[in-house]
């Protein structure tokens, strides 16, 4: 149990290490482009080889320069997804969306990396850790969810459903599985989407209990997502039920980068 003492140099902590996480290897400032492999061979500007999917993997031709995790030369050959390969400094990631591969590049040396000055976010306040209520989703429950920079839209399990009230007004949040042990990933908007803060939607992780109960939703942590940070990301956007008829002034805003 946080005290009113802990509370602000915590929060303070949390915000210091996400303004340097999202500039950091990998971080999402890095990520300068993801090639979607639908239209057979696929060149990457700055990059050696060939790239198309097949067989459910990736296969590369001609890559002479490219390395593996281990070092070795690797100029061809058939990966998996969430395999990376390795160009001087640029890092490329294999992924899959759906039925779609991709190749992800991340160049440490991004113009986004250089530019960013910081995250703008409201001023914590304890009045944002809200007690809610979690129900885990039934087997077969799902939600439809659209994408951003992109016409993608996949139906997606839900872990479950986060249910509690703002100044007398109530929400039922859906939430989906975050990947981490108990983790489920809010993903929301609200009366300061567009305006105040980011308007495709903010992310909230929590952990939630298997069986449900009580959890306490801290909205001073809400972050951007990934696609705040740069286009080359496809991010989930809120199912209908979770753009909140009220705002919330806690969390992140905005990713503030000099011209």
């Amino acid at each position: 149990m946080i005290t009113p003492a802990e509370f602000v140099p915590e929060w303070e902590l949390w915000h210091a290490r996400r303004q340097t996480s999202v500039a950091a290897q990998h971080g999402p400032l890095t990520l300068t482009g993801t090639h979607w492999l639908l239209y057979g061979d696929t060149v990457i500007d700055g990059v050696p080889g060939t790239w198309r999917a097949e067989d459910g993997k990736v296969r590369l031709t001609g890559g002479e320069g490219l390395t593996g995790d281990d070092g070795q030369a690797v100029s061809e050959g058939l990966f998996g997804v969430h395999e990376w390969l390795h160009h001087g400094d640029v890092d490329l990631l294999t992924i899959q969306r759906g039925d779609d591969l991709a190749v992800r590049v991340y160049d440490p040396h991004a113009d986004a990396v250089a530019r960013f000055t910081r995250i703008d976010a409201f001023a914590p306040d304890p009045r944002w850790r809200v007690e809610a209520e979690f129900v885990p989703a039934g087997d077969d429950e799902s939600v439809h969810i659209a994408h951003s920079n992109t016409a993608r839209e996949e139906d997606y399990p839900v872990f479950g459903t986060f249910v509690f009230e703002v100044d007398g007004r109530r929400a039922e949040v859906v939430a989906l599985h975050s990947g981490a042990e108990n983790g489920a990933q809010l993903t929301f908007r609200d009366g300061t989407s567009g305006r105040e803060s980011y308007g495709a939607a903010r992310f909230l992780f929590v952990t939630a209990p298997p069986a449900g109960g009580p959890v306490v939703l801290d909205f001073n942590r809400a972050q951007l997502p990934p696609c705040a940070f740069s286009d080359a990301f496809v991010c989930p956007l809120p199912p209908p039920g979770n753009v909140l008829p009220f705002r919330i002034e806690a969390g992140e805003q905005q990713a503030i980068s000099e011209n």
